[in-house]
């Protein structure tokens, strides 16, 4: 019996595309989240929760490479293993919570993604749709939809990098959209939800406000905890696009002096084209 292995070949032309076409439209009939970015040729990964590619900008620092949720994940298995450290500085103040929802939220949408570590609540916002929320552990961001359709928590997530560390006045940690419910194909559960795109990510302590062009809109982000978040709606027909693009983040100081910012390929602004000028990063808050 010869147990050579064949050798590896290319995908046909056309078919990373196909497959590309097919997750997206297996996952716009499930839990319809996903993450994109501009950068990134990277083959799609598939999962009932959420849908991702990695999303990594010049300059940002990355462990690991990005992991989809695993629904199956408990908060009882993993509890055991998160740790005692947590992210640096105070800890975000979040209002219009109570504590016991907050610790609610905050380990719901960890158990949810799957993540390890010490989960912090940095910003929360109600959405129609579902609420959405920014939580951060040590090494994960994550994007979670609270008391959506059907779910009570549902995230997507970059993981496997270190969060206490930023290059640059801004990072986009993470970047993703929600098809509308009206999409062809999606559970009726969804009917009548509008769609949405969104960036979000951390600044600098002399950041004061953060606007995101996209798609021919402009949209001021919420700065808080020294984190940012630029939310845009669409109808419920919209549909996820597929050119990937981040559109333009810009951080700005409490005079409105431009600081840098990440420019539709994800290059950012305040560094040279080389993107050694950048610096080694610093501390985050």
């Amino acid at each position: 019996m010869n147990s050579t292995l064949p050798p590896a070949r290319d995908l046909p032309p056309g078919r990373r595309a196909e497959i590309r076409a097919e997750l997206e439209r297996a996952v716009s009939r499930g839990a319809r989240r996903l993450r994109y970015a501009p950068l990134v040729a990277a083959g799609l990964a598939a999962a009932a929760v959420v849908a991702l590619v990695a999303v990594i900008a010049p300059g940002q620092r990355s462990g690991g490479a990005e992991v989809a949720a695993d629904p199956t994940t408990t908060a009882a298995t993993t509890t055991a293993a998160t740790t005692a450290a947590k992210l640096p500085g105070a800890d975000p103040v979040v209002t219009g919570l109570t504590p016991e929802r907050i610790a609610e939220v905050e380990e719901g949408c960890r158990a949810i993604a799957g993540v390890r570590g010490t989960p912090r609540l940095y910003q929360y916002a109600p959405r129609a749709g579902g609420d959405f929320a920014l939580v951060l552990t040590e090494d994960s961001a994550l994007d979670c939809t609270v008391d959506g359709p059907g779910m009570p928590f549902n995230s997507g997530l970059r993981s496997g990098f270190d969060l206490g560390t930023l290059v640059g006045p801004v990072s986009v940690d993470l970047n993703g959209g929600r098809a509308g419910g009206d999409v062809p194909g999606n559970k009726a559960q969804y009917r009548g939800q509008a769609g949405a795109e969104f960036v979000a990510g951390r600044v600098t302590a002399d950041v004061a406000s953060v606007t995101w062009e996209q798609r021919g809109e402009t949209v001021s982000a919420t700065v808080a905890n020294g984190t940012f978040v630029a939310y845009l709606e669409h109808p419920s027909t919209w549909e996820i696009p597929n050119d990937f693009t981040l559109g333009e983040v810009r951080a700005h100081d409490a005079s409105g002096r431009l600081l840098g910012g990440f420019d539709p390929a994800g290059r950012g602004t305040w560094c040279a084209a080389d993107p050694a000028p950048c610096g080694a990063g610093t501390r985050w808050r």
